[in-house]
């Protein structure tokens, strides 16, 4: 017997030989703890990061450029394409989407502030007399505000909650080929038939972006059904009453078919003489609630709401005619006031 196999020989007997007490535990099969790197972790998350009080007297690329360095520095290095910076003449932010596990962004306060103690994160990035401020992507309502009218929005994204003058769909499936055609009818002669509003597909009704699949082709279809639609309705719309944009989505997966959130915005009809109600190529009328959609309408109620218009309009006539007397009335005082005293002449 040579020496190799008696080791093996040896080794295989050895746990047999050593006493109960000094066993070393052993896990179960199929219980073993996956090691570390082995790819067993929870996958990270895709996370969209608020970063504040950026310096505004910087361009769009060069805070760009700065802030990937910072977050690289900071662990967490990005595309360019996942960088949204939104500038003003006196403030300046960005939206950053990452790809991190939940500890990651929770620790990254404590290395931000570390990392400003060491003087790694470039000064000139942060407003003068300001400190950097990361914190959620979702941020305040001004932010979310602004964000919409930039030319790109990060999926996931939180755009505030459905109001009178904002509706949300998501927008999935063969909605652009089936649906979107009913709701273009209902959402635009009801905005019409009020203060304006827009509507916005795309976008869940929690207000989290999500958008749709729609490349040039379904943008020159939309277009057309659109323009299509509105003009058919009575009394006529003009091309100056609403606008339409496609709104390109950064998402984390790469779909064949680009992102996008589809806004049609519908402006406030002007003052006219009598009211006006709008109604659609098919002979429906809507009216916007809040937070809905009242319609198709029958004779009374379109009765009742021309009674309620004239009334609003003859209130806001009141309003002014109260307005104008007071201001008559203030001017005949002051006129009173300083008229000269009489007052006798006599020539010799």
């Amino acid at each position: 017997e040579t020496p190799r196999k008696r080791s093996r020989r040896t080794q295989g007997r050895q746990p047999l030989m050593e006493p109960p007490g000094q066993r070393p535990p052993q896990e179960p099969p199929g219980e073993a703890s996956p090691p570390e790197g082995s790819g067993l972790e929870p996958a990270p998350g895709t996370h969209v990061l608020h970063v504040g009080h950026l310096n505004p007297r910087f361009s769009v690329p060069v805070l760009t450029c700065l802030l990937r360095d910072t977050l690289e520095r900071l662990g967490l290095p990005v595309a360019r394409e996942r960088v949204e910076v939104v500038r003003r003449p006196r403030k300046a932010y960005a939206l950053v989407q990452v790809t991190a596990h939940e500890d990651t962004l929770a620790s990254l306060p404590r290395r931000l502030q570390t990392a400003l103690e060491e003087h790694r994160i470039p000064t000139e990035l942060t407003a003068r007399g300001k400190e950097l401020v990361l914190g959620d992507g979702r941020g305040p309502s001004s932010c979310r505000e602004e964000i919409l009218g930039q030319e790109r929005l990060f999926q996931g994204t939180f755009l505030g909650n459905e109001t009178r003058g904002v509706e949300f769909k998501r927008g999935g499936g063969e909605y652009l080929s089936l649906a979107f055609k009913h709701h273009l009818r209902r959402y635009v002669c009801a905005f019409l038939n009020s203060e304006g509003g827009s509507l916005f597909v795309g976008v869940e009704d929690s207000g989290l972006v999500q958008g749709v699949p729609c490349g040039h082709r379904d943008e020159d279809r939309v277009r057309l059904l659109v323009d299509s639609i509105l003009q058919g309705f009575q009394p006529q719309v003009f091309p100056d009453a609403y606008s339409l944009s496609f709104i390109p989505v950064v998402s984390a997966s790469a779909p064949s078919t680009p992102l996008k959130v589809i806004r049609l915005s519908v402006h406030a009809p002007r003052a006219q003489a009598e009211p006006q109600l709008y109604e659609t190529d098919q002979g429906e009328v809507f009216l916007r609630r809040d937070g809905s959609i009242q319609g198709p309408l029958s004779g009374h109620a379109i009765q009742e709401w021309c009674r309620q218009k004239w009334a609003a309009e003859l209130s806001k006539l009141e309003q002014r005619l109260q307005v104008l007397t007071a201001e008559k009335e203030q001017l005949q005082q002051q006129l009173q006031q300083r008229a000269p005293a009489s007052c006798t002449c006599c020539v010799l």
